[in-house]
């Protein structure tokens, strides 16, 4: 990046993720669960969720989605199935649909046959908290290391088992960034009720555009799956 640039984008950057800091902010996520263990879930989100703690997110789980399969607006909906179809996503344990920004497909089975150093359910939080962000970023990216490297090695399970995973300086920035625009996003959509129409002057300002984090800049191009997860 030009360096003229650097400088007048850091000083966005900083203040979007200064704004996101302040507060906690909150994500209310379904899972529908018809294969893992409930004990096993439930120490999977536990642990997702105090991963998530660093980027200043809360997570609020909830069974099943509504009924009808509409997710409310914000929301996430994940799934865990039994059996993953033959020869689908070879090695993936997971996929999303990061410019879709709504559903994550858990593949149960791998997890659990796999020989690996973690326990599934340590292996399980993992997964939730890469799919979920790649949902939360808005963009289809991984880190060199952490819990968001494309492809974790042998000496990553074996380091989970102990210590979770971290994010990366520039996951949690990412993180920070997708939820502002978000936030951002759903004031202008209020703002926009003809009974709020008096306060559009207080609409906040246009969300960063920088690592196409504005929904209308978010998704420069369209890919149907997320990248495929390590063994």
């Amino acid at each position: 990046m030009p360096e003229a640039m650097k400088i007048t984008v850091m000083p966005a950057i900083v203040a979007a993720v200064g704004m996101s800091a302040q507060a906690e902010q909150k994500m209310i996520i379904y899972v529908d669960n018809d294969a893992a263990p409930t004990p096993v879930l439930l120490l999977a989100e536990a642990r997702a969720a105090g991963m998530f703690s660093s980027s200043g997110l809360r997570i609020e789980w909830h069974g099943k989605t509504p009924d009808g399969g509409q997710v409310p607006t914000g929301a996430i909906a994940i799934r865990l199935i039994p059996q993953t179809p033959v020869g689908f996503l070879p090695r993936a344990l997971a996929f999303t649909r990061p410019f879709e920004g709504v559903h994550i497909t858990v593949f149960w089975d791998r997890i659990q046959q796999a020989t690996r150093s973690a326990p599934p359910a340590v292996v399980l939080a993992h997964v939730l908290v890469h799919e979920i962000t790649h949902i939360l970023q808005g963009v289809d990216r991984h880190s060199d290391s952490g819990v968001m490297k494309a492809r974790w090695s042998d000496k990553d399970y074996a380091a989970m088992a102990w210590k979770t995973l971290p994010f990366t300086p520039e996951d949690i920035l990412l993180i920070r960034l997708g939820l502002q625009s978000e936030l951002h996003s759903a004031a202008s959509n209020a703002l926009a009720d003809p009974a709020l129409s008096s306060l559009s002057a207080a609409r906040p300002p246009s969300c960063p555009a920088m690592l196409g984090q504005c929904p209308e800049a978010r998704h420069p191009t369209a890919r149907s799956a997320a990248p495929r997860l390590p063994r």
